[in-house]
């Protein structure tokens, strides 16, 4: 397995993955299938370059995301999200995610970021303990935050410091 930032030749993949990821999984993403399905390969080429998206690939190809968007605001560029986060069923417990996490982590540490954020459903009780193992702490929840298939999901609001 490999971890790298997906670049521009990347978008075809980047948009099957992203699309698995809401089709299958929609309670656990803020985005639905509708918002991303439409979107021209032109926004995905965008998406990569606003931001940071890692990659996991095997040789089957990219089968694991991760994405990473650093705050605008200069009061505020201390803070990166986390967004996007999926890694294929087949994938899921060989140590995919970790991968992908400590790539984030360490680009993090080298942008001089001072902690990272990320909200998860509670729907996904295995990617939040995912997050407790690699250092995040709930600081905080919404309710009601998502509305999927008729029913509300709250969301788990998570940090991980990395610096004082």
């Amino acid at each position: 397995m490999i971890v790298r930032p997906l670049t521009a030749a990347d978008a075809i993949a980047f948009r099957i993955v992203r699309l698995e990821a809401l089709r299958l999984h929609p309670e656990s993403f803020g985005s639905t299938l509708a918002d991303w399905e439409v979107l021209p390969e032109s926004a995905y080429v965008a998406r990569i370059e606003d931001g940071v998206i890692f990659g996991l690939f095997t040789e089957a190809g990219l089968e694991g995301i991760m994405a990473y968007d650093r705050e605008k605001g200069g009061n505020a560029r201390h803070r990166a999200g986390v967004h996007a986060v999926y890694v294929r069923e087949s994938l899921r417990g060989t140590g995919a995610a970790d991968l992908l996490m400590q790539a984030l982590i360490d680009r993090a540490k080298a942008d001089c970021l001072r902690q990272i954020e990320l909200s998860v459903s509670e729907s996904g009780q295995r990617a939040y303990q995912f997050y407790l193992r690699h250092g995040f702490v709930r600081i905080g929840e919404t309710p009601r935050a998502l509305l999927v298939n008729g029913r509300f999901l709250d969301e788990y609001h998570l940090r991980l410091t990395l610096a004082d």
